[in-house]
């Protein structure tokens, strides 16, 4: 660090420095009173720079950067002719931070003057100002109303041997000087800002600002003229308020003014003006201020245009009545619940119209609230007030005052500042009592059994989804039994269907009693339960259990004074043991039911106690293959030709599925078939086959072969609600109609029930179908049940065609014939395989035939192959021959 040197020994030296400062000073106090702006600051470095004999001279003014840090940003320079070559024209010093200069930031912030050699200074400064060819510095810190607001930076290439006190006083004093000029320079630049500011507020706002004397002169006129046509386009400064403003303004403001001026308070006035042709409202703020030169008082008014205002509030006010009419509760909560805003319909809601709504303003809406929906209503306004956009309406319960709850459904949403901060909640509230009921009503209708109550498929399998999920989580089991009525058809055929029903209830209610209130009894059809034990923590709990339900069910019922002794049938399947999805858990629990009845009934089963389960888990497997295979719509449908053996010509193609699945190939229908039955999924692959084949059907009409189509109908579908109806509507999708369709039923269902199956069947034959017994001649079918059914064909059993060989047998089939000759029916021999035995049964009469000897079923590709040449008759038997499927 230099020292300052505090004595000189030539008087002579002292007195010229102390001239030469005092004419710098004298010259840069001219300078600044001429004009304190930045282009005579250059001037001002370059005259402290000479006279102070630095090459180096700048001035720092503080700012704060993007991070909120104060860093010095240098303004201007000044650099002598011989300095600037050396010197890198001050890059490094043009923005520097103070905290990473620490003995500069403090030397210069307490207000004192920081001269140093380059070698003296800390290792920060120095590496800043090395690279600069610096010798030594002096920085003389400027100060505004006592702030630290700058410096002015003294950089020598030289080393200067020493800094005379009066050199350093004299640089200080012009360096106030500087400062103070710079605080007026900021302020011409705020008051300029400032009325720019004023200037585009006003504008923005649409506002008038005028300053008026005590006399009314106006002084200053803030406007925009073009919104306000009613301000003169001249300048109006100096005219009289009544002589430059329409008559009802100047009126209102100079009516106003005195009692303004008395009271030193800020007075409201209002008029109108007819401006084009409506009239539009005004309201002004007449403010008293004191004048510019302190003496006296001026007043400021704020005129607005408030006619959209005034406008609006009268909708408002509109709405409100409105709303009062409704009978939903429109409402306003703070953050805390608080209630703030109610319409009138809140009276009704609570039953009390005594109070006005408003005596309720301040309450908690939680203290109306029902004691169990507390929480649920505390929630719902805990994540509103945090900003969540997703909660729902909720529903909870209202206290009245006669002490009964009513359910309301509540809408609410968050309010927002014009920040975009959360102010509060407002909503709907309105009573749903009576839509609740109903809808709990239709829901327990619709997830529980009509007869017992208890929970049906649907629920079932929303339970047993939860179950296995939480049993996942946990690392718990889950066991679901199948639960079946021994012999209870017995009990409807000889006691009738009322006392089926009650033997229902009552056995759902002693199932019930035995259970725990996790588990879930189901209604999964007929007279068969399913039992779901979630969380089991053993197999041994869900075996006890079990025994529980077996025990119960043989408990003796009396119906009619008849007493009743009942069995069940139970198979268990367990969660992750032998199963790992709820479908094959079901198949699994199931089959294993079978497996109880098929053992001798009254005993529970569990899957893992099977001999053979190996085969038992294939079964399910294929169960649960074929469940998917249905719902994916991946089964195929095949076409076998039934044929005209007068003229060789295909009549019509029946419809068969065929299923190829990926593990074991193609499954036969006599397997998959019976196993759809079982699953209750026969209706949906039915409808597929029928879909198929209608679509099948209508290409080939649409390329001129006059067919029809055989269909199988299973009894699912048969006895479909509106099944009739439902057929026609289909085909006429199709553009076709019922006659170009023949439905086949087989003959142990359209035997089943005589007088409900003739009833649909007749409905059918009516709209226009034909109706084929499938399979004839394996059931028990009799003439007088026959004579009583709307039947057209009889499809005789490939059974019999395979026993034409023997003696018997070709009389099977010729007593056959004749019956169906008695009734007037139509034949079709199926399972022809043999050319004589298509020639016998020519002979008996039968003409249409179908079986291997004229072609397999074979995919609807291959079907236009046949079409286009006629098979042969078969008294040619050179001619006809199998066709290769």
């Amino acid at each position: 660090m230099r020292k300052v040197s505090t004595t000189f020994d030539d008087t002579s030296i002292e007195l010229d420095l102390y001239k030469k400062y005092l004419a710098a000073l004298g010259t840069a106090t001219t300078l600044l009173l001429e004009n304190s702006g930045e282009q005579n600051w250059t001037e001002i470095l370059r005259l402290l720079a000479e006279t102070a004999q630095i090459s180096n001279c700048g001035l720092f003014l503080n700012e704060n950067d993007e991070s909120g840090r104060l860093v010095a940003k240098l303004r201007s320079t000044w650099s002598s002719g011989d300095a600037l070559s050396r010197l890198d024209d001050f890059s490094p010093l043009r923005t520097f931070c103070y905290d990473d200069y620490q003995l500069l930031s403090d030397t210069l912030h307490v207000g004192m003057v920081l001269s140093r050699n380059l070698t003296d200074l800390p290792p920060q400064e120095y590496s800043l100002l090395s690279r600069q060819d610096v010798t030594s510095i002096l920085c003389i810190p400027l100060l505004i109303a006592g702030e630290f607001a700058g410096f002015i930076g003294f950089f020598c290439q030289r080393e200067k041997p020493t800094w005379h006190p009066l050199e350093i006083n004299a640089l200080c004093g012009i360096a106030n000087g500087l400062a103070l000029s710079l605080a007026g320079h900021q302020a011409e630049i705020s008051r300029r800002a400032s009325e720019k500011r004023l200037r585009a507020l006003v504008g923005a706002t649409e506002d008038i600002v005028i300053e008026y004397d005590a006399n009314g002169r106006i002084l200053h006129l803030w406007a925009d003229h073009r919104t306000h046509a009613f301000i003169p386009n001249f300048d109006i400064v100096g005219c009289q308020l009544d002589e430059a403003l329409p008559a009802d303004m100047a009126h209102a403001m100079i009516f106003a003014t005195p009692k303004v001026f008395a009271n030193g308070e800020r007075e409201t006035i209002e008029f109108t003006l007819p401006v084009g042709t409506e009239d539009r409202y005004f309201l002004g703020r007449l403010q008293p201020i004191t004048s510019e030169t302190g003496n006296t008082r001026n007043m400021v008014a704020l005129i607005r245009d408030v006619t959209e205002n005034i406008q609006e509030e009268a909708r408002r006010q509109t709405m409100l009545e409105t709303l009062n009419m409704l009978e939903e509760t429109i409402m306003g909560l703070s953050l805390d619940g608080r209630l703030q805003n109610l319409s009138a319909a809140w009276s009704k809601l609570i039953g009390d119209a005594n109070l006005p709504v408003s005596a309720h303003y301040g309450q908690p809406l939680v203290n109306f609230v029902y004691i169990e929906d507390i929480r649920l209503v505390e929630s719902a306004i805990l994540s509103l007030a945090a900003g969540n956009k997703n909660t729902g309406p909720v529903r909870f319960r209202l206290e009245q005052g006669n002490g009964e709850p009513i359910w309301v459904e509540a809408k609410l949403t968050p309010t927002y500042s014009p920040h975009g901060h959360i102010t509060g909640l407002c909503g709907v509230l309105r009573d749903i009592t009576s839509s609740y009921l109903q809808e709990r009503r239709i829901t327990q209708l619709a997830l529980h059994d009509g007869l017992t109550g208890l929970p049906n498929r649907i629920l079932l399998e929303d339970h047993l989804a939860q179950a296995i999920a939480r049993a996942q989580r946990n690392g718990t089991k889950v066991a679901l039994g199948f639960i079946d009525l021994d012999h209870f058809k017995h009990i409807n055929d000889t006691l009738g269907h009322k006392a089926g029903d009650t033997v229902l209830t009552t056995l759902s209610q002693r199932l019930q009693s035995v259970l725990r209130e996790m588990d879930t009894l189901s209604r999964w059809g007929g007279d068969e339960f399913v039992v779901l034990l979630p969380d089991a923590t053993s197999e041994e709990s869900a075996r006890s259990i079990a025994e529980r339900l077996r025990d119960v069910a043989r408990l003796s019922i009396d119906i009619d004074g008849i007493e009743t002794k009942l069995t069940i049938s139970i198979g268990f399947a367990v969660f992750p043991d032998d199963a790992d999805s709820a479908e094959t858990l079901m198949s699994v629990a199931d089959h294993t039911m079978f497996h109880a009845k098929n053992v001798g009934r009254n005993n529970v089963q569990f899957f893992c106690d099977i001999h053979d389960k190996n085969l038992d888990r294939e079964n399910v497997m294929l169960q649960t293959r074929l469940s998917r295979a249905i719902q994916d719509r991946l089964l195929q449908v095949f076409y076998q030709p039934i044929v005209n053996t007068d003229n060789g010509q295909i009549i019509a193609f029946e419809a068969l599925a065929r299923w190829h699945d990926d593990q074991n190939g193609w499954i036969a229908p006599d397997i998959f078939i019976p196993m759809a039955e079982h699953l209750g999924i026969i209706h949906e692959l039915g409808n597929q086959v029928f879909e198929h084949a209608l679509n099948r059907l209508k290409e080939w009409r649409e390329k001129g072969y006059n067919l029809r189509m055989s269909v199988n109908l299973s009894r699912t579908q048969l006895f479909a609600a509106n099944f009739v109806a439902d057929l026609c509507n289909k085909l006429a999708s199709y553009c076709l109609a019922p006659q170009d369709i023949i439905l086949e039923i087989t003959e142990s269902v359209a035997l089943l029930d005589i007088s409900y199956e003739s009833k649909r069947l007749h409905e059918l034959s009516v709209a226009g179908f034909s109706i084929a017994i499938d399979d004839f001649g394996t059931g028990n079918s009799a003439l007088s049940h026959l004579h009583q059914m709307s039947v057209n064909c009889l499809k005789i059993d490939s059974s019999f065609t395979a026993r034409l060989g023997t003696e018997d047998g070709r009389r099977i089939v010729q007593a056959i014939i004749q019956v169906a000759d008695a009734l007037k029916l139509e034949k079709i021999m199926e399972g022809v395989e043999t050319l004589e035995a298509a020639n016998y049964l020519k002979a008996l009469g039968v003409t249409q035939m179908q079986g291997h000897l004229f072609c397999d079923a074979v995919p609807a590709g291959m079907c236009e192959m046949l079409l286009q040449q006629p098979l042969s008759n078969p008294d040619h038997k050179d001619i006809l021959a199998p066709i290769a499927a």
